[in-house]
């Protein structure tokens, strides 16, 4: 049985402004991202004595980002920013400003982008909260039944979505990863919910393993309905019975069940939920900067969306006979 999701027209003209977003376009994804950039909150200054570095303190951030928006080795990344900008960096170069980026910067970014999606489609809604796991190519020795055998190291991505229902696109509010199996529980109290992101009065819609006291309290003190779905176990807490009794709505929870895989599937189709990073920091860097990377796509969407309804004919009105 298909799900009944909130709107039944958000594919009306989508692929159409799809193809004009023109999503794989360097150079309009370059100057996206320049424009996006504010110099003061970049996390590194450049020394004032010395050679002066042959990219901006802007292009690097840009630099960073392309790197990862196209799935790229540094090599590639060399290449491509000699085409852009005429400008040579070795890739040594390029991976050594790569990791001098912050999470806590590309964060900011992603909710900066957020907010440019908000005023293009004029939309809001509901938020989802969701983590996926992903595989880095680096292995580990596990013991198991006294054998040693090798797996991959995992990595986690967490988010806080928004689902814009009269556009049909998936805004990320918040970006946090993890190193291995995290549990999500504290991760959406403790990084995602910040409540100058938030707007007050709407849902949060979870699945289990965000259910618990500290992220319903959350909810609540931030101005959201929290709506997370409850294990299938009996409570002494007062506060989690009233919440399973009076507030818990399922049938939302269905209507927007799996509207936040539509982030994770274009992240499973381009790069197979993959990273190609060896230190932890750049992980982490590389994690969130797919977020940047959703977002960017998601706004070039949502201008070519408008464009596309702003211009479509009005269909005319025939007089009843």
């Amino acid at each position: 049985m298909a799900l009944k999701y909130p709107n039944k027209r958000k594919r009306r003209g989508y692929w159409k402004s799809y193809e004009r977003a023109e999503i794989k376009n360097y150079l309009l994804v370059w100057n996206t991202v320049l424009s996006l950039i504010n110099p003061e909150d970049i996390p590194f200054r450049f020394a004032k004595r010395g050679r002066k570095p042959t990219l901006s303190p802007e292009e690097c951030v840009a630099m960073a980002a392309l790197h990862v928006y196209f799935d790229l080795r540094f090599r590639e990344t060399e290449f491509l920013v000699a085409l852009l900008t005429g400008k040579h960096l070795d890739h040594s170069n390029c991976v050594r400003w790569f990791g001098k980026l912050t999470v806590e910067y590309i964060d900011l970014l992603v909710f900066q982008v957020h907010q440019q999606i908000l005023e293009e489609v004029s939309d809001q809604g509901d938020y989802i909260a969701d983590a996926s796991n992903l595989t880095c190519d680096r292995l580990r020795a596990v013991e198991q039944q006294g054998i040693t055998i090798f797996e991959h190291l995992t990595w986690k991505m967490h988010l806080l979505v928004m689902y814009l229902c009269n556009a049909g696109l998936l805004s990320i509010v918040s970006i946090h990863p993890t190193a291995g199996r995290a549990n999500d529980n504290p991760v959406l109290h403790q990084h995602l919910l910040q409540e100058h992101r938030l707007i007050a009065g709407r849902r949060c819609h979870a699945d289990k393993a965000y259910f618990g006291k500290a992220n319903i309290t959350k909810c609540r003190k931030l101005g959201l309905r929290p709506n997370m779905v409850p294990k299938e176990q009996q409570y002494s807490d007062a506060l989690l019975k009233r919440y399973i009794r009076n507030q818990y709505d399922n049938e939302a929870r269905k209507k927007n069940r799996g509207l936040v895989e539509g982030v994770f599937g274009g992240f499973q189709t381009e790069t197979d939920m993959r990273i190609r990073c060896r230190e932890p920091h750049h992980r982490d860097v590389c994690t969130a900067l797919m977020g940047l990377k959703h977002n960017i796509r998601t706004y070039l969407r949502a201008k070519a969306l408008m464009i596309f309804w702003y211009f479509a004919p009005t269909p005319l009105r025939t007089k009843s006979t």
